[in-house]
């Protein structure tokens, strides 16, 4: 019941801040979008039928296939908008839990409440993972619905993106929450929170450069010393490849038709190869070696929090 409590309270916080509207709105016209593209044998219809285009006239749409749709959506919607965009506004719009809470007066209200510290950092804790959790379930569901019964696309693996972006707004917001309760400022939460997204995205990505520069691998000690600290920190780039991976969308580039890919040159073309290479080597990566360093942060950051929100005096 307290939890239930907490639940309501935090989320009527964040609907005063208006961004829920906001990421609903941006669903919406997402939405709203797919559903004005449409296949119809050799034709595809846009604005609702308002423009239709045959086969003949060399659209590489034509070349589709249900897997570059789904591609589509997660390469493109899911990671792009919901995946940046999206989670830039959902630690916005929670970012102000904490500091909020432990502001003179409010903070007074809620500890006279039967309710210990901890389990009160707990709740508000989960409070913002269940606001996370409804976003993305719109999101995924409704972008789910349109593919298959609008283009005839069914892919169950899809809906697994859900927990996944709660898990990438997690890798975020526990780097937010531990800044929003030592320093009790919500500006200096969302910087932070977002510079270290920028900071372990980076950090996870730097192994990458050693296939980009083979040269340097001949630096055994430094190849070396960078995996392991790119092993530390949570794996948010991971997020694309898990996604693409349950989703069966493949690599970032079966987006593209095939005759989109003709008249490369050799030269690109062994770029576009190496790209691919490290795509499919990703899309392999064991998703609980990935999923489980990553929560072992997270849990590490939270217990910190956790700490200090506790043996603070107010």
């Amino acid at each position: 019941m307290q939890l239930w409590a907490v639940i309501v309270d935090s989320f009527r916080e964040s609907l005063d801040r208006k961004i829920f509207w906001v990421l609903v709105i941006l669903t919406l016209l997402i939405v709203v979008m797919m559903l004005s593209v449409g296949f119809d044998g050799n034709r595809i219809n846009y604005v609702f039928g308002l423009w239709k285009a045959d086969a003949d006239s060399h659209n590489p749409l034509f070349d589709f296939a249900p897997t570059q749709l789904v591609g589509v959506m997660v390469w493109v919607f899911l990671s792009v908008i919901l995946g940046w965009m999206g989670i830039i506004l959902m630690v916005i719009a929670t970012a102000g839990v904490f500091p909020s809470m432990m502001e003179r007066g409010a903070i007074d209200v809620v500890l006279s409440k039967p309710i210990g510290r901890m389990r009160l950092f707990l709740y508000k804790y989960v409070a913002s993972m269940v606001f996370v959790f409804l976003q993305g379930t719109l999101f995924v569901v409704l972008t789910f619905l349109v593919m298959g019964f609008h283009w005839g696309v069914w892919c169950p693996g899809y809906l697994l993106c859900v927990p996944l972006l709660v898990l990438l707004f997690s890798y975020v917001f526990c780097v937010s929450v531990l800044v929003g309760v030592k320093t009790r400022s919500t500006v200096a939460a969302i910087l932070l929170s977002i510079g270290a997204w920028a900071m372990f995205a980076l950090v996870h990505q730097a192994p990458q450069l050693f296939d980009v520069i083979p040269k340097l691998k001949e630096y055994r000690t430094l190849y070396n010393g960078v995996r392991v600290v790119s092993w530390i920190p949570p794996k948010t780039g991971d997020f694309d490849y898990l996604a693409a991976r349950w989703a069966k969308a493949g690599p970032s580039m079966d987006m593209f038709p095939s005759s989109m890919m003709v008249g490369v040159r050799e030269g690109e073309q062994a770029q576009l190869n190496l790209a691919r290479e490290i795509e499919e080597r990703e899309l392999m990566k064991n998703p609980v070696s990935s999923i489980g360093s990553s929560l072992l942060f997270e849990a590490v950051i939270v217990l910190w929090a956790m700490w200090v929100f506790a043996r603070r005096d107010y």
